[in-house]
């Protein structure tokens, strides 16, 4: 069976957020406002039982908050987490499985690569070109990892 002729088993409702884990809240958040315009919707400090409970990692706690854009309404959570003892700090690529990066795109991309760069966004390889258009990933503050992508107009 092709993945096209594949339907889903659960319906889905809606898409609720995008999740990405980073090493400081605060830069991270700072960051996606500054450059994106996102907003703190949501906030907390030092969940402790859900978060451990959820992941099933005991003595995990995190700082979290969720932001939503003003004109697309999409909104993005960033999780600062603070393992127990013995669990490795987060990785500095989007290598490993379950890594995550998001991805937006925008009208000029050596005008948005520069944005980012001055808010202290680091670029990761080369502006990389695919058949839709050329598009780049980077660290952000706080650890976040981005793609920005300017897509041909068909």
């Amino acid at each position: 069976m092709a993945p096209d002729d594949i339907t889903g088993t659960i319906p889905l409702i809606a898409w609720h957020h995008t999740s990405l884990a980073v090493d400081d809240l605060a830069i991270a958040s700072a960051f996606f406002a500054s450059v994106f315009g996102f907003r703190t919707e949501f906030k907390e400090t030092g969940m402790a039982s859900q978060i451990a409970g959820i992941t099933g990692l005991s003595g995990l706690t995190c700082d979290l908050a969720q932001l939503a854009h003003p004109d697309t309404g999409q909104r993005l959570e960033l999780i600062e987490f603070h393992p127990p003892r013995g669990v490795s700090a987060a990785d500095k690529r989007p290598l490993r499985p379950g890594a995550a990066h998001i991805a937006f795109v925008v009208s000029d991309l050596t005008t948005a690569r520069v944005a980012v760069e001055a808010e202290g966004a680091v670029l990761l390889g080369a502006i990389v070109q695919f058949d839709e258009g050329p598009a780049l990933y980077c660290r952000t503050p706080g650890g976040a990892f981005l793609e920005l992508k300017e897509m041909k107009m068909l």
